[in-house]
């Protein structure tokens, strides 16, 4: 999969929070990157007829950001 995405306005995630009887208050997020290149990619193969063997890459680029994840997936059926 190869995707781009692209945040309008305000690109910090705020949240606001209060305590039982006190006073309210905002939390700040990161801010996310304007325009981001995304990337996924995966490989399976059928070692036996009831076990396979997989891996998978996804990563985000642009803005300042770079986010890269790694999976591997043994899937053993009985």
């Amino acid at each position: 999969m190869l995707d781009w995405r692209h945040a309008f306005g305000d690109t910090t995630p705020t949240s606001m929070h209060a305590f039982a009887g006190s006073i309210p208050f905002t939390i700040s997020g990161v801010p996310l990157a304007k325009n981001v290149a995304v990337l996924e990619a995966g490989v399976e193969t059928q070692l036996r007829p009831n076990l396979k063997l997989g891996a998978a890459y996804s990563g985000q680029f642009g803005g300042g950001l770079k986010d890269h994840g790694f999976k591997a997936i043994l899937n053993w059926t009985f």
